[in-house]
């Protein structure tokens, strides 16, 4: 009765994620469309890609890699007539309202620039920023300082001939080992994304055997709370597609933040995790 005392005791404990801003949950309706248009049709795609930049990290929204040519992804989206003048990017909404919009250009050829660094890459590689709302109305080059402004569909098509003209004959970095943020969403529109320090957890089967679940195997969880056991049911899916069911008490994850800061989260305090 103790132990279970000291179980909730420390889950009651635990810190909440920080508050989901508006803004990011708006984004990831658009990011997520474009992660199932792009799964369609590329066997490795990568969410929430990672580079070291100074004391902090960069991040893009996806990293395709396809006859071994990598192509990092930044997903906008904007609503409105998306143009450019006098190099400046800008918005004219529906309800007539002007508004001068930061260039993903020079973010997405600096994350290329980090990434082939990084990786010490000696092959090519490209950057897409892909418009995702259907109502978007792009007034732009396709074409801008190296980096495509494209459509969905057009983005597709982009990528499967610009991968067919580069091809390589080996990958720069195998899929597991390319840092990537994971994101983890809780009850309460609370919000945190970072790198996975743990490179293990342990939870246990309904009977109560200790399993050892490996965090670079994981795709998915969904944890569904039972209070009164002080304990959770976690729907894990992993990479490979397969799936099971485990339980966890006190599981906590360490996460570096893309700020250079590290956080602790409780795994009872998330809802969803996506990997």
């Amino acid at each position: 009765m103790s132990q279970y005392i000291k179980t909730v005791w420390n889950r009651m404990r635990a810190e909440h994620l920080p508050p989901l801003e508006e803004i990011e949950s708006f984004g990831a309706d658009g990011e997520e469309a474009i992660y199932r248009l792009l799964c369609k049709h590329f066997e490795c795609v990568i969410r929430n890609v990672v580079v070291p930049h100074k004391k902090l990290y960069l991040e893009k929204d996806f990293l395709v890699i396809h006859k071994n040519v990598p192509f990092v992804i930044e997903v906008k989206n904007w609503k409105g007539e998306i143009g450019c003048k006098n190099g400046e990017f800008y918005q004219n909404k529906e309800n007539g309202v002007h508004k001068t919009l930061k260039s993903p250009v020079g973010t997405t050829r600096q994350f290329v620039e980090k990434m082939r660094a990084f990786y010490k890459m000696d092959t090519p590689a490209c950057g897409v920023v892909i418009f995702a709302e259907p109502d978007c109305r792009v007034t732009l080059p396709e074409e801008m300082d190296g980096i495509a402004l494209l459509t969905p569909k057009k983005a597709i098509a982009y990528i499967k001939n610009r991968a067919n003209a580069l091809e390589q004959k080996k990958l720069f970095a195998e899929p597991e080992k390319i840092l990537h943020c994971t994101r983890f969403y809780s009850r309460n529109s609370e919000f945190c994304k970072g790198m996975v320090a743990d490179c293990f957890f342990d939870c246990e089967t309904k009977d109560g055997a200790i399993v050892r679940v490996d965090t670079t195997s994981l795709a998915y969880i969904s944890v569904h709370s039972q209070p009164l056991r002080a304990r959770d049911k976690l729907f894990v899916t992993f990479l490979n597609g397969e799936s099971n069911v485990f339980y966890n008490r006190e599981t906590v994850f360490d996460v570096v933040c893309l700020d250079g800061t590290c956080q602790k989260i409780a795994l009872h305090r998330v809802r969803h995790i996506v990997f």
